[in-house]
């Protein structure tokens, strides 16, 4: 069994040193358990990782992004997501044919087009990190205990092997 706690400070400190970070709120009008919310969100970081990256990512995952995530209850008790998104540095000017649409789009259009029925544009949010430790006191607000540790997403926290 991970310890899920023992991989924060790594992937932590990864993000931190990237030169662009997003944090970003994932929701959706459909009510999914918890795994199944993750595996649409892994769908999503995988399409996003194939259009920055191409065969880098896709052959080895030698270049992709580096993501901390996190699951909370709406208020409705449906479940959405949070996470920082690091983008390594030199990782974009990898693929000879760069994605020519902001990657805080991407993330977007790529998780309404996942469902477009149940998901809005409006309904999401990605935007800049300029204070990391805000950001991370946000992201964490949910887990003050080892039981809450299950709110932590390790299938969709991600170092990258560069």
């Amino acid at each position: 069994m991970i310890d899920r706690l023992s991989i924060l400070p790594s992937v932590e400190g990864y993000i931190a040193g990237c030169p662009d970070r997003y944090f970003v709120s994932l929701t959706s009008g459909r009510r999914l358990d918890p795994l199944a919310f993750s595996s649409e969100v892994s769908k999503t970081l995988h399409r996003v990782n194939g259009a920055l990256f191409g065969t880098h990512y896709k052959r080895g995952r030698k270049a992709m992004l580096a993501t901390l995530a996190v699951q909370e209850l709406t208020y409705d008790q449906g479940i959405h997501t949070h996470l920082i998104v690091g983008v390594p540095e030199g990782s974009l000017t990898l693929k000879a044919n760069r994605c020519r649409i902001a990657i805080s789009d991407l993330i977007v259009n790529t998780w309404v087009a996942g469902d477009p029925q149940h998901r809005r544009a409006n309904g999401q949010d990605v935007r800049d990190v300029y204070d990391f430790s805000g950001v991370r006191r946000y992201i964490y607000k949910g887990i003050r205990a080892d039981a809450d540790c299950d709110n932590l997403d390790v299938h969709n926290t991600i170092i990258p092997c560069l």
